[in-house]
């Protein structure tokens, strides 16, 4: 490590401690090796675990000066193993890790003060006499003090693990921050002009929070009661773009989340947007364009959720020019995709872009099976590791303290028939001693908690609560440590037994993986087909059938969810006991008199060579790489990510973005001409301390050309972090993956949407989304270098200064286990609509005050839940109040299924009569609170035009028909992403509807003055 690692206040006396460790570590080190020779016994565990009648003769002839000089052995090696935990407590950077740290220091203690204990009653059994009952007492007390020293050690050896690996972290970081720049042309420019410090890079992807300016009058009262709020309108350059309208309203159009459904709808809406005259429309920038701008061309934002952001995708790359091209053309957003354009009609023809052929879903479904195998072996490499380490263990004489023999009779009658030792062996006895080791901590964690008991009921002051919560501590140290003891002498014994009775051979387990596999792939498929299959007909939603009604969508998915779950856990345990068994029944025979086994011929390196090619896999294996996501993102820019060109013979046709053009964030996520600014929202997961409210889980992320990140963790300048990320994050910053991580439907974490399947989707490997900078660790970079941290604590915490190159397994046991801290580097982002599926709330974030809000959400009729969920969203996190409007020609009654002209009965039509809806749109009075800084001559109250998909009475008939054909309609499942051509052309039509009722409305309002 260096001290560019970590760079904190005061991480001097960090390493002042850190060099009085090393030297510790150097002198223990010293100590140990002089005395280890001199403190040798040989044959040690036999007068451990055998029966001192046997061995007291010898022993008291020959080893007992060895034993009297064991003890500076010991305190050499208390030095060594507690200089590495210190070093690991000093840099450990989570709070897990300082956790961990605490119990490998505590378990240095216990193993260093076992090993004394059982050195002293060696002492002790030469003067007893044999037979008696001290004797005994005293060689039971000697074998439970050996299974509690090297139980214990198995804990205080991972302080050195946890060091390399802290130190690996460092190389890397340094590499990036100072060698890295070196290398690169592009990095030294940059560093050579001094645009970009690589040394401290968090200082230049930072984004300094942009809050409100409140009146002065009302300072006091919004500090006081609206600081919550105050807060969630953190936004950069929000404040701008209120200020450059010069009083008139910030205008926003949402495209909702809802898959291609939602996009054919979006498409349609955007279309009659780019026809539209703008409303108070803001200048563009010089040049301007020749062609007339048009309302798509002038709002503010164009915000979308999911599926909306494959079309606000689609529009923004379409106006990009090639980079080649000297002389590019920059058309308006409102000169693409026009109905008839040769983009238009490559979106119709790409709508089932998942896999539009046979060969295409064989492709796909090989993908899932990659993949699948792939999380598989995250999952499972980890038991054979450990399971091939512990059944050696277990045959190494120092920790045969088994309980019992974790082998059948038959196979300890093979293994004594192969070995060619003369005396029993270690491993192949039962040590009852053991359950002693375990009772010592049952009795301490009992005894801590008692006199807890009794310091509450004696006295209640800070004293006596300080000494509770120690007592406490101590309590819970003891559990951890009996549990650890328990599954080494009791737990992976017994485990060994069942599989060497079923099958000692790891090929079994092979076999079960198979079936695992088998069975998972499945699983996925099911559920990634049932998601959001819950949406009825309108005439089905009120009388479900009655074995829905016994066992609904959701039970079953959860059914199968745990189903899959157990057979994982026992594949996974059954992984561990057939590698433990099998390499313990090949080292046993060769531990004659105390020795280390060693395998013959050359078979054990090769499976060193597989367990260290699986330890690298686990090292290098990117989560996000070995997921959904680059297919995803590749197949939706296959239809989404087009520019028109021009063809060979004449006329103009649509040509696919290369794979080789990276469409950066920053480059291509910008509008031309001063057009509106793209957001892409997705959701970020948050677990621990810092979870949002019960039901949510996740918070706003959004994605832009300018800024990455939201309110809950702050905000990042995209261009910035672009230059310094490492090249798998470098992937994930370009529009192409942000419309497919807005689009992660189906997750390891889905917010607001989790239904319990979602872990199965990480198992699955068929799992979307990724994993990007956590703009809350560059921020406490940032006020830990400044010294001015809220919290003194955070102010002394060694960040680390550098982001993953790779993200390892350990992500895939973050999604798996639900670990996502607000402290980590990086934070696991998901589909949009997992936290708001309109993208009206980033609307208001930004203080718009003309919002357009195309909603294609897959709502079950007759209920507005999307809506609903935004308004609640809106009102408990920003202070915003929608109150929609209930008459007129637009009121919220006219979009109700029910509410439109019925056909005549007997008419071909009139099966549609409790689905027609009298209208599209509604509006809304939007009021905000004074803790969003709207004053003069900015007016607090804005209106919401809210479209809605429903079946409106004046469809064309072909629409209306086809409408008759399909229940569900304009419902269909979000996980019904292969469109066909009936179904495009169905929903883009009501998207065009939706969009000119919009507009009507819009000119309504302006006429009467509310806008």
């Amino acid at each position: 490590m260096s001290a560019t690692l970590f760079r904190v206040k005061g991480y001097g006396a960090r390493w002042a401690k850190t060099a009085l460790s090393i030297c510790l570590i150097g002198i223990g080190f010293a100590i140990a090796m002089l005395c280890y020779h001199r403190a040798h016994i040989a044959d040690l565990e036999q007068y451990k675990y055998g029966d001192p009648k046997d061995w007291l003769p010898g022993f008291k002839v020959q080893q007992l000066a060895s034993l009297q000089m064991e003890g500076l052995f010991v305190f050499g090696y208390f030095l060594v193993l507690s200089g590495f935990a210190w070093i690991h407590r000093c840099w450990a950077a989570s709070s897990f890790g300082r956790r961990m740290a605490h119990y490998a220091f505590a378990a240095v203690i216990i193993m260093a003060a076992a090993d004394l204990v059982k050195d002293y009653f060696l002492q002790q059994i030469l003067g007893a006499k044999p037979g008696s009952a001290s004797f005994s007492a005293f060689s039971t007390v000697v074998s439970a003090a050996a299974v509690i020293k090297w139980c214990a050690a198995l804990l205080a050896f991972s302080a050195i693990a946890a060091v390399a690996g802290l130190s690996g972290r460092g190389a890397i970081a340094l590499f990036r921050r100072y060698m890295l720049p070196r290398i690169r042309s592009d990095m030294r420019e940059k560093a050579a002009k001094g645009s970009l410090d690589y040394a401290s890079w968090w200082n230049d992807i930072w984004a300094v929070p942009e809050l409100p300016v409140i009146q002065d009058s009302v300072s006091e009262h919004v500090a006081a009661n609206e600081s919550s709020w105050f807060k969630a309108y953190n936004v950069p350059g929000a404040f701008d773009v209120v200020e450059d309208r010069k009083g008139e309203p910030a205008q926003a159009i949402c495209l909702s989340g809802g898959g291609v459904r939602s996009a054919c709808v979006a498409m349609g809406a955007t279309q009659v947007f780019s026809e539209a005259k703008p409303i108070n429309p803001k200048q563009p920038d010089p040049p301007s364009p020749a062609a007339p701008r048009r309302l798509i061309d002038t709002v503010d934002y164009i915000i979308s959720v999911s599926g909306g952001g494959y079309t606000a995708g689609a529009r923004l790359l379409a106006t990009q020019p090639k980079p080649a091209d000297k002389a590019p053309e920059r058309p308006l957003l409102s000169e693409r995709f026009e109905q008839g354009s040769a983009e238009f009609d490559h979106f119709r023809r790409g709508s089932s872009y998942i896999a539009g052929s046979a060969a295409e879903l064989v492709n796909a479904l090989a993908v899932v099976l990659k993949n699948l195998i792939a999380s598989l072996g995250m999952l499972f490499i980890v038991p054979a590791i450990l399971g091939w380490a512990f059944g050696y263990l277990l045959a190494v004489p120092y920790f045969s303290f088994a309980t019992f023999v974790p082998v059948t009779a038959e196979a300890a009658n093979q293994i004594n028939h192969n070995t060619k030792c003369s005396g029993a062996l270690p491993a192949l006895a039962d040590h009852h001693a053991s359950w002693w080791a375990v009772g010592c901590f049952v009795i301490l964690a009992v005894a801590s908690t008692m006199l807890a008991i009794g310091v509450e009921w004696l006295s209640a002051n800070s004293r006596s609560e300080d000494a509770r919560v120690w007592l406490l501590k101590v309590a819970r140290g003891s559990a951890v440590f009996a549990v650890l003891v328990l599954v080494a002498v009791a737990g992976l014994p017994a485990l060994m037994w069942l599989c060497s009775m079923v099958s000692p051979n790891p090929a079994s387990a092979g076999k079960i993986l198979s079936g695992v596999v088998g069975l998972n792939y499945v699983a996925a498929i099911v559920t990634m087909v049932m998601k959001k299959r819950d949406v009825l007909p309108l005439k089905d939603a009120a009388t479900p059938s009655w074995w829905k009604r016994l066992l609904p969508p959701a039970v079953l998915q959860l059914i199968l969810v745990l189903a899959t779950f157990a057979l994982l856990a026992l594949a996974w345990l059954a992984v561990l006991g057939s590698f433990a068994v099998d390499i313990f029944q090949r080292a046993a025979p060769y531990t004659c008199r105390g020795a280390i086994p060693i395998l013959p011929g050359f078979g054990w390196l090769a499976e060193l060579v597989l367990l260290g090619g699986a330890v690298l896999f686990l090292s290098f294996a990117d989560v996000t790489s070995l997921s959904l996501h680059p297919f995803y993102r590749l197949r939706l820019a296959r239809t989404f990510a087009v520019r028109r060109v021009k063809a060979p013979s004449r006329g103009w046709q649509a040509q696919r973005y290369p794979a080789t053009e990276w469409t950066s964030l920053p480059d291509y996520g910008r509008a031309p001409h001063n057009g509106p600014k793209f957001i892409f929202a997705t959701a970020a997961t948050l677990s621990g301390a810092a979870s949002p409210a019960p039901g949510l889980d996740a918070v706003s992320y959004v994605l832009s050309a300018d800024h990455i990140g939201g309110p809950d963790l702050g905000w990042l300048k995209t261009q910035q972090l672009f230059d310094v990320a490492p090249p798998r994050i470098k992937r994930d910053l370009t529009v192409e993956a942000s419309v497919a991580v807005s689009g992660a439907a189906f997750a390891s974490a889905m917010g607001r949407m989790d239904k319990g399947y979602q872990k199965l989707l990480a198992v699955s490997g068929a799992r979307l989304g990724t994993w990007l900078p956590n703009p809350k660790l560059v921020g406490n970079l940032v006020s830990a270098q400044k010294g001015d941290r809220v919290d003194p604590e955070d102010e002394n915490r060694p960040w680390p200064t550098s982001l993953p190159t790779i993200r390892g397994a350990g992500y895939f046991y973050r999604e798996l286990f639900g670990f996502n801290y607000d402290d980590a580097r990086l934070v696991q982002l998901t589909d949009g609509g997992h936290y708001e599926n309109l993208g009206l709330v980033e609307a208001l974030r930004r203080r718009c005050r003309l919002v357009f809000c195309i909603d294609a959400g897959g709502d079950a009729p007759p209920l507005l839940s999307t809506l609903s969920d935004a308004m609640r969203l809106a009102e408990y996190e920003l202070g915003v109040t929608i109150e929609l409007n209930d008459h007129g020609p637009y009121s919220v009654n006219n979009i109700a299924p029910g509410s439109g002209r019925p056909f005549p009965e007997g008419h071909a039509l009139a099966q549609l009569n409790g689905r027609l809806t009298k209208g599209t749109v509604t509006f809304g009075k939007i009021k905000y609170p004074l803790a969003a800084g709207l004053t003069e001559p900015q007016s607090p109250r804005g209106v919401l035009i809210f479209a809605k998909a429903v079946l409106w009475e004046g469809c064309p008939e072909w629409l209306l028909t086809y409408a008759a054909q399909s229940d569900v309609f304009p419902h269909d499942p979000t996980s019904d992403q292969w469109f066909n051509e009936a179904q495009f052309a169905a929903y883009t039509s009501l998207g065009t509807i939706m969009g000119k009722h919009a507009v009507e409305c819009a000119k309504a309002l302006e006429r009467s003055g509310v806008i």
